[in-house]
């Protein structure tokens, strides 16, 4: 697999086709919007999306972590889709996830759909909005206007389009902003997506799954 390795300010992050960021000075993974029980969600609500989505994700992110070995894990925001009070299941299988990991330390960001998440508070460090680690400021919203210190954040969901011809390809997106900013993909196994189309200072990093690479 091919990654691309980007600097905000004087910190180099290195993007992974597997829609994560992996920071080697601090030797920390980076993912957002897991949207952790949303095929359950949607169940509920009687439309028939397939179970699985929740095991797909964690087994992927296993797989990250396998691979990179971090000490941290930094979750930026939407780690759940729903109330954990509406699927007793998903609490328990992130509590078997995390003790199947209990030696890595993990940050969670509180995003919009992480109403529950401080339920959770006793197996993740969990911050609102804008908590900083070693001069990185950690986000779940993509802050608006000028800043002066580097960020990271989801939300967006980002993907773009790649067109040749008639064709039309569709891929998940890391977006380097022009406010010292970048906006990972989403991580989660059943999240849609936001097109971003060129913006000037902006930057776009599509992925294939395989390898990360620049088309601005």
């Amino acid at each position: 697999m091919t990654r691309l390795s980007v600097d905000l300010a004087a910190i180099t992050l290195t993007l992974l086709p597997e829609c994560a960021i992996y920071w080697p000075e601090q030797n920390a993974l980076l993912i957002a919007d897991l949207h952790l029980g949303k095929a359950a969600a949607f169940r509920r609500e009687g439309i028939a999306i397939p179970e699985g989505d929740t095991a797909n994700t964690l087994t992927r992110l296993d797989n990250l972590l396998a691979a990179y070995q971090p000490e941290r894990l930094i979750l930026l925001g939407d780690i759940l889709h729903s109330r954990l009070a509406g699927d007793p299941m998903l609490e328990a299988q992130i509590r078997d996830w995390r003790d199947s990991q209990s030696a890595l330390s993990v940050i969670a960001i509180i995003g919009n759909h992480d109403r529950d998440l401080v339920s959770l508070n006793d197996i993740f460090e969990c911050y609102q909005q804008g908590g900083e680690y070693a001069g990185l400021r950690l986000c779940h919203h993509p802050p608006e206007g000028p800043q002066t210190q580097p960020w990271v954040a989801g939300h967006w969901h980002p993907v773009t389009s790649l067109r040749a011809g008639g064709d039309q390809l569709r891929l998940p997106a890391f977006i380097q902003t022009s406010n010292h900013g970048i906006v990972l993909p989403a991580f989660g196994s059943l999240t849609g997506g936001m097109p971003i189309s060129r913006s000037a200072g902006q930057k776009r990093y599509p992925s294939s799954g395989e390898r990360v690479f620049a088309i601005d």
